[in-house]
């Protein structure tokens, strides 16, 4: 619908249009972000068994496809069964879910279970050591006792503080029991929705790119389609890549851990293995709870388990990661790290795994953009020919590419002035 009879005109005014409802939802999430914030943050509540379903179903696709293509290559060749090869295909992907998720929380279970007595055997270890090293540093030096006395009834109302606060805290205490079983209700609900995915995933696509086709321009729905696709491909590259990463960097753990002879070596190798799955910092938040395990129950040994976590560290991050994911991500250091932090103090963890193949989306999208500029320009696209001094671009060119037009210019006019020296010289 046009609102203005000039084409021109018309096109002008949707953008300003666009412009202004753009600023002011910036203009509302700047200055409104407590209200923006409480909105999404129910709208998300709603929507999180949908959420949790379309991940989990991202998950189970791959395993769903290949077992489709199994059967219909070996088991229904001669007579293909569609609806019968995606129902095995949704079974099978299932499965191998429930299952990895089963032993994920099997193999913890039981760790953290039998771990519990020797935490408290650690503890009431440890602390008549301490408190004997404590007086012994009373006695050598009395100074310190006028100290502690002066500080002890600080110490009395700091603890009677507490115990007026254990109500509050013990309605929290009960209130992060009811966030996870609703978290719990939402995952079970997510398995649901993402079953009715896999079944529905064709008239879903086609329905998605009918509505995307009938609101869009055809360049514009065509860049849709190209980011969706660029967008799956990151994802999967980067989950599946951090997937196998983590496995083999947790199957590491166990096995060193074993040599060194340290306790808990399930429960810290499956905590090393899952956390690994964040970029960069994944291998160190998992050692902070590690490191603490292994603290109480032989102190002595914690030092040997910094220096193998962080020579584990430094062969993932140099060796197999490298080989594992490749340049697929196609991100320097530098913005890995920065798209860690920047996503992870959004979103928290969940921002923090996804954060790297996002912005790797968006800087694949923009590189894109900014070439197409410099095409229309006439100007070289490779890097090389930027890394000239500023006053040669434009003059100069190391690329491949064929020569510029600016450069063509420049020895045009260089030889008109020539041409007109010689003019000068014979008048």
């Amino acid at each position: 619908m046009r609102l203005l009879p000039n084409k021109k005109y018309n096109l002008i005014l949707k953008y300003v249009i666009i412009a202004i409802i753009i600023t002011l939802i910036l203009i509302m999430a700047i200055f409104r972000w407590d209200t923006v914030k409480t909105i999404f943050s129910t709208a998300l509540s709603i929507f999180m068994p949908v959420i949790w379903g379309a991940v989990i179903a991202f998950i189970m696709n791959p395993i769903m496809m290949s077992t489709e293509k199994f059967l219909t290559r070996f088991i229904f060749k001669k007579k293909p069964r569609p609806k019968l090869t995606r129902a095995l295909g949704v079974l099978v992907a299932t499965l191998v879910f429930i299952a990895v998720i089963l032993a994920i929380v099997l193999s913890v279970i039981p760790e953290i279970i039998s771990a519990v007595p020797g935490i408290y055997s650690g503890i009431t270890t440890e602390l008549p050591k301490l408190e004997k090293w404590f007086n012994k540093v009373l006695e050598d030096v009395p100074s310190i006792q006028s100290i502690v006395d002066q500080q002890l009834s600080d110490i009395l109302t700091n603890i009677r503080s507490l115990f007026t606060a254990l109500g509050p805290k013990l309605t929290e205490f009960l209130a992060s029991l009811m966030n996870f079983a609703n978290s719990v209700k939402n995952f079970v609900f997510g398995v649901i929705f993402a079953i009715y995915f896999l079944f529905s995933k064709e008239s879903l696509q086609i329905q998605a790119k009918k509505v995307i086709v009938a609101l869009f321009r055809e360049e514009t729905y065509a860049r849709i389609f190209r980011i969706t696709s660029d967008t799956n491909s990151a994802f999967l590259n980067f989950i599946y890549g951090k997937v196998i990463d983590s496995a083999i960097i947790g199957l590491i753990c166990g096995i060193g851990l074993l040599i060194l002879d340290m306790p808990y070596v399930m429960l810290i190798s499956i905590i090393v293995g899952i956390t690994n799955i964040i970029p960069i910092f994944g291998p160190f938040i998992g050692a902070i709870p590690s490191a603490i395990l292994i603290l109480i129950a032989e102190p002595k040994k914690i030092i040997w388990f910094l220096i193998f976590i962080i020579a584990l560290q430094q062969l993932d991050g140099n060796i197999i990661g490298p080989k594992i994911l490749g340049s697929r991500i196609g991100l320097s250091s530098f913005w890995m790290l920065f798209s860690i932090i920047i996503f992870g103090s959004m979103f928290g963890i969940v921002g923090m795994i996804v954060g790297v193949p996002l912005f790797a989306v968006a800087s694949d999208m923009l590189s894109s953009y900014i070439n197409s500029r410099l095409k229309s320009k006439n100007m070289p696209t490779d890097d090389s020919y930027y890394g000239m001094p500023g006053k040669d671009i434009g003059k100069v060119t190391n690329s491949p590419e064929e020569p510029i037009e600016l450069a063509e210019n420049a020895e045009s006019a260089a030889q008109a002035d020539d041409e007109k020296k010689e003019q000068q010289e014979d008048e």
